[in-house]
């Protein structure tokens, strides 16, 4: 007996779909973010959106310090607080070429994502 054309084309289907999630649960796909968890915070007030990614995705400063996130990637991005408060940033689209910038009055840390592309992360640490 013949299996079907149909079933035969839907396995073909749900082992592409299978394998399409695999990648990206594996983070060898274009969209997978570092952990913030093996990254050490760098002294620095600048950040560079690059690559899909905040680099560096972790920073130190100190208290009343400005960050300032600059675009280079071809598509715009944003700054935005995983909790948001007045006293974490909220950037409009950053698009290519331009910047953002916002002082850290409060010691905490202070972590943030692109709401476009949700798996971009990095974090603030702000010390007194």
């Amino acid at each position: 007996m013949k299996p079907n054309k149909l079933y035969v084309g839907l396995a073909a289907v749900l082992i592409v779909a299978v394998a399409v999630v695999a990648v990206i649960i594996s983070g060898s796909g274009h969209n997978a973010a570092p952990t913030h968890a093996s990254q050490s915070a760098v002294a620095t007030n600048t950040v560079a959106i690059q690559n899909y990614m905040f680099s560096p995705m972790v920073i130190k400063v100190k208290a009343g310090t400005k960050v300032t996130w600059t675009n280079q990637d071809a598509v715009s991005h944003t700054v935005m607080a995983d909790t948001a408060s007045s006293d974490t940033p909220t950037s409009m689209d950053i698009n290519k070429g331009q910047s953002y910038s916002f002082t850290f009055k409060k010691a905490g840390t202070y972590t943030y994502h692109c709401f476009p592309h949700p798996y971009m992360h990095g974090t603030v640490e702000v010390t007194e």
